[in-house]
């Protein structure tokens, strides 16, 4: 089987090669089966997470091969942007140094940080290059919508017993359980066919959202369809057991609201809110008839107490004593990385969960500055892109994926592990890309130069 997986997946980077709408397809497969899979081999091989990595990097390398000068044309579409790209890559030598001189093996960690940024970059650029209209948007949401809400069927069999007759539902196969006591109960967080609550808790919520957008931009038949997927999302949300993917919920939906109130007016914005009237309700009522679990209602609730203390601890504390314990440099490009206790080198030994934390140790204090910096940047384009398309239906696509990020943004300030995952990671850059690539879709394209 893994022979077989492995000789998919070149086959799949050779598609995505030849032809990058197929290999955009075939990442999302391969990035959904790759947890069922590595439940299914002895030893449960760590390295499947990097399954997909093969077929992204030769999706960016069609794009880029196959159209001129399309990195000079994406940073000069975007001159703001460039500039601060162009400084970050620049002080980005400062902490590879540090970590390529820390100890014995850290290039490997070096290397490692180098991918990550390099491999982000170039699919933001894929993302922003690949698009000739808002229907080939369209038809990769709804595909990726689709494919994972066929995979949150392992969460609802996990519930009721499934776990134990079967490797490929829970994360036993790992050798983990995930149960806290927060509230004096057992609630039990499920993994579903995923590794981890995490990652079924990032796919459930995504399809969230991305539901929610394609029901609002739809009509008749289309639409309660949709309505039904964001429902079906939900309820695996609820199983993950994992607050912070929760709470992107009512994030993405005040950032859309607020989107559409200050760009469309205030038209539409009684159809939003029965939109979201309809599918929170519709999925908290259906929660409550098939779980009947009073356990986990009252652990999610506990977010409206401790969400002050989770951000100001892990947003701010953290970074306070990161910077005391990593100086002002930090500990070198690559060092907060997922996965670098798998390589063989010497290493300082970090605790950081949050994104803020995880910058300031690996960045250090000038890196994570220009890291948000640039950050800010990008968000900003977004919102640009969102506001061009102000007259149009096209507003509420790109004001949906600007929402998504301000989810994930706000997601990653308590804790980024998520973050590290190679799918993860570089799904949202090429979904960045699509964003931006907004900004020359349609008749105004023209007049965006951020």
């Amino acid at each position: 089987m893994l022979y077989a997986f492995i000789v998919v997946i070149g086959l799949c980077s050779l598609l995505a090669w030849h032809n990058w709408r197929w290999g955009l397809m075939a990442a999302i497969l391969v990035g959904l089966l790759q947890d069922p899979v590595r439940k299914m081999l002895p030893g449960v091989p760590a390295y499947l997470t990097l399954s997909t990595v093969p077929i992204w990097l030769a999706l960016a390398a069609h794009v880029v091969m196959h159209q001129r000068e399309v990195i000079h044309r994406f940073l000069q579409n975007f001159p703001v942007l460039a500039r601060r790209l162009s400084l970050f890559g620049v002080y980005l030598v400062i902490p590879a140094m540090i970590s390529l001189t820390y100890g014995r093996g850290t290039w490997q960690i070096t290397l490692l940080g180098v991918f990550v940024y390099s491999a982000g970059f170039g699919l933001i650029v894929a993302g922003w290059a690949s698009w000739e209209n808002r229907a080939q948007i369209d038809t990769f949401l709804g595909f990726y919508a689709l494919a994972a809400s066929v995979l949150l069927v392992g969460g609802l069999l996990e519930q009721f017993g499934w776990g134990a007759r079967s490797v490929l539902i829970g994360a036993e196969a790992l050798g983990h359980s995930w149960v806290t006591h927060r509230t004096g109960e057992a609630v039990y967080m499920l993994a579903g066919f995923f590794r981890s609550p995490d990652v079924m808790g990032w796919h459930a919520v995504t399809v969230v959202m991305i539901a929610f957008v394609m029901a609002w931009r739809s009509e008749g038949g289309r639409r309660y369809f949709w309505v039904g997927i964001a429902i079906w999302g939900l309820l695996g949300l609820w199983l993950c057991g994992r607050r912070k993917m929760v709470s992107m919920i009512p994030i993405f939906v005040a950032s859309y609201f607020l989107l559409v109130l200050q760009i469309r007016g205030t038209r539409r914005i009684l159809g939003v809110v029965a939109l979201t009237v309809l599918v929170i309700g519709a999925g908290l009522h259906l929660v409550g008839r098939i779980f009947q679990d009073q356990a986990a209602g009252r652990f999610y609730m506990t977010v409206l107490d401790e969400w002050d203390d989770q951000v100001i601890g892990h947003g701010y504390r953290s970074v306070i004593t990161t910077v005391n314990q990593a100086g002002f440099l930090g500990y070198g490009l690559g060092m907060s990385q997922q996965g670098v206790h798998n390589i063989d080198a010497e290493t300082p030994r970090l605790w950081q969960e949050s994104g803020p934390s995880k910058l300031f140790a690996e960045l250090g204090v000038p890196g994570a500055i220009l890291f948000l910096i640039l950050g800010y940047a990008l968000l900003r384009t977004g919102f640009e892109v969102a506001r061009l398309h102000a007259g149009e239906d096209a507003m509420d696509l790109f004001a949906g994926l600007f929402s998504l990020f301000v989810a994930n943004l706000a997601s990653s300030v308590v804790s980024a592990q998520i973050y590290g995952d190679p799918f993860v990671l570089l799904f949202l850059a090429f979904l960045m890309g699509t964003l931006l690539a907004g900004g020359r879709l349609g008749e105004k394209a023209e007049m965006l130069k951020c």
